[in-house]
């Protein structure tokens, strides 16, 4: 992975630009937005092309293309991209901005009041299948060509088709009740959680860890678990699993023990215990599942 270090964040809380209700980012690189940051806007995200996983608060799952990613303000959130063969694989991926503060008087509007309970009422954030997000893809590759009437006419259409769909959005649970620590402690998270994607491949100690954010050992696990709710070594095992889900869906190796190998662990019989705590099912019946998905 490449070295995230290079665009330095000014904050955890990062606000978004522009001044209208509205932003549109359209991101094509080789990788995403390499930060775990929040901010107090909406975020509907389009995944054009590429894959590899999302954290959200404390839940890492995957992402890939045609996903429709609904995030709410203020959930802690990074994308990072599934290792390839070619680091040059590039990805593009479509982001929506819009704050409800700006938007209030504009969603008292009788005609929008059922897109108003879908952003005012929603319990979590969502994501929204490939197969049913693959039917908006050309109104998001348009949203950063338009401008005036004709962008806020996609914006509608946009929502409209989230509000027909929104018994297919699925919970993403980001296993924190409240988002109350600070920017200062945002940027530890932050430094914490690109380490251990960074570094899973290899045995990660948590005195390492813990003097990275300048930090003892003792102070490092009760801050860790405190703001996300989960040991160190718990976040960097779900991260490991999935990517030997990675590995093992897109054939990239040979048997279940050479993902284990690749992905961190010392032996087969703790990678196997890991994943199915995290996954619910064994390596094999995992495998075995997605094979007759295929």
């Amino acid at each position: 992975m490449k070295n995230l270090d290079l665009r330095k964040p000014l904050e955890f809380t990062v606000p978004a630009h522009g001044d209208g209700a509205f932003y549109v980012m359209e991101d094509i690189g080789t990788d995403f937005y390499g930060y775990y940051h929040r901010h107090r806007e909406f975020q509907l995200s389009y995944i054009v092309k590429g894959r590899g996983s999302l954290v959200l608060g404390n839940l890492v799952r995957p992402c890939s293309e045609n996903e429709v990613f609904l995030i709410k303000p203020n959930d802690p959130h990074l994308f990072y991209k599934a290792e390839s063969d070619a680091e040059e694989t590039t990805v593009h991926i479509v982001h929506l901005f819009f704050s409800l503060e700006k938007l209030s008087s504009f969603f008292e509007m009788e005609e929008l009041h059922g897109i108003r309970s879908l952003f005012y009422n929603i319990p979590s954030s969502k994501v929204l299948s490939a197969e049913n997000g693959a039917a908006i893809r050309d109104l998001f590759l348009r949203l950063h060509r338009e401008e005036g009437v004709p962008k806020l006419l996609h914006i509608l259409t946009l929502f409209e088709f989230l509000h027909s769909q929104e018994s297919q959005l699925i919970s993403l649970y980001s296993g924190l009740h409240k988002v109350d620590f600070h920017d200062s402690d945002g940027l530890r998270i932050n430094s914490v959680v690109k380490y251990a994607i960074e570094n899973y491949k290899r045995t990660v100690s948590i005195e390492e860890v813990s003097t990275l954010v300048h930090m003892t050992p003792t102070a490092f696990c009760k801050f860790f678990k405190k703001r996300t709710k989960k040991t160190f070594v718990s976040f960097l095992n779900e991260i490991r699993i999935e990517k030997a889900c990675q590995l093992l869906l897109n054939n990239r190796v040979e048997s279940i023990s050479e993902a284990a190998y690749q992905c961190g662990f010392n032996t087969a019989v703790h990678f196997n215990r890991v994943f199915k705590n995290v996954m619910a099912v064994s390596p094999t019946v995992f495998v075995a599942q997605h094979a007759v998905a295929k």
